[in-house]
């Protein structure tokens, strides 16, 4: 699916059909031009591909390279740049799949004009295109500023991500100080994972980002080197970030050690506390049980000699508890 809205002497015009565009674009020469496609079946379709080979004078590799999954990557050609980068769309179970959210959006920038490319509904591209088509004069001011918004989204999406990791991280904190459970140790190693992800796909584009502040960049106006610094310094923000997060999981993996550790000493101890103090009584119970006739029988007879062991186990547990009091062993 392809949609394109481009700027002709300040009047806008959008368009949806490949060969449509490819004849605008040939006979008008706009001033700045926006194509996205969307690879439905991951794939271009011909009148697509005629497009961007013939019309705009991609090379076939890049248009390749649209296909098949790209690390972030950044690849200089005559008339064009080409540069792949990843941003986040969480999905409604993000934390379990992780990878599903993650999604490639292949870029290519020139002179008066930007081509996205991506395998998947991307909502904010969307949202620039109703906001380029109601307000062109801001958002089609220049393709530099239509690549930046672009760029500034995707990088943005990591930091709400990174929003969404610390609520999440901070309930669980609170989950594991009330009451730790297994369940617990799934979420954490979970955001691990997520956080893991990210990484990876966060550090190796910061390096995309740099091209567009070179000052012998001969693609981006002087004016605009600006703009893409501040792009540079948010991913490189965000990189910082994530290995905070990093660490962040490390110490709650072992607050959750922590609280489980307690509370079988707790428990640990609470057992050692009844062990001991049944201690006398299974002693006593012992002496008494076995079947021979005890010097007692005389002194008390068969009766009172029951009651009295009876009241020796009593008194032992008694003695017992007063000294763990004094103690302080609970």
């Amino acid at each position: 699916m392809i949609k394109a809205i481009y700027s002709i002497d300040g009047t806008i015009t959008t368009k949806y059909k490949a060969l449509e565009i490819s004849e605008d674009y040939k006979k008008k020469r706009p001033n700045l031009i926006w194509i996205d496609i969307y690879l439905e079946n991951h794939e271009l379709e011909q009148e697509e591909t005629l497009l961007l080979s013939e019309s705009f004078k991609f090379h076939e590799m890049s248009i390749e390279d649209c296909l098949f999954p790209q690390y972030p990557k950044i690849e200089e050609f005559g008339n064009y740049v080409f540069t792949a980068v990843h941003g986040i769309q969480l999905k409604p179970h993000y934390f379990q799949e992780f990878d599903d959210s993650i999604y490639e959006l292949d870029i290519f920038v020139g002179k008066g004009f930007v081509v996205t490319v991506h395998a998947e509904e991307l909502f904010f591209l969307e949202t620039l295109f109703e906001k380029a088509k109601t307000r062109p004069q801001v958002e089609m001011k220049s393709f530099e500023n239509l690549l930046y918004n672009i760029f500034n989204k995707v990088v943005s999406s990591y930091e709400f991500t990174l929003e969404k990791i610390d609520d999440k991280m901070e309930n669980l904190e609170d989950d594991i100080l009330e009451e730790p459970e297994t369940v617990n140790m799934e979420e954490i190693l979970n955001i691990k994972k997520v956080i893991f992800a990210m990484r990876k796909t966060s550090e190796t584009q910061q390096t995309t980002y740099i091209y567009f502040t070179r000052p012998n960049n001969n693609l981006i106006s002087e004016e605009y080197f600006v703009y893409f610094r501040d792009i540079y310094t948010q991913c490189a923000r965000v990189n910082r970030s994530i290995t905070m997060r990093t660490q962040m999981v490390v110490s709650l993996l072992e607050v959750y050690m922590s609280s489980v550790t307690l509370r079988l000493t707790e428990a640990m101890r609470f057992l050692t506390v009844i062990a001991t103090v049944l201690m006398p009584v299974l002693i006593i119970s012992g002496y008494y049980g076995m079947n021979i006739k005890f010097p007692e029988y005389s002194i008390f007879g068969e009766r009172e000699l029951w009651v009295f062991a009876v009241c020796l186990m009593l008194v032992s547990i008694i003695v017992m508890l007063i000294y763990f009091k004094k103690k302080k062993w609970f």
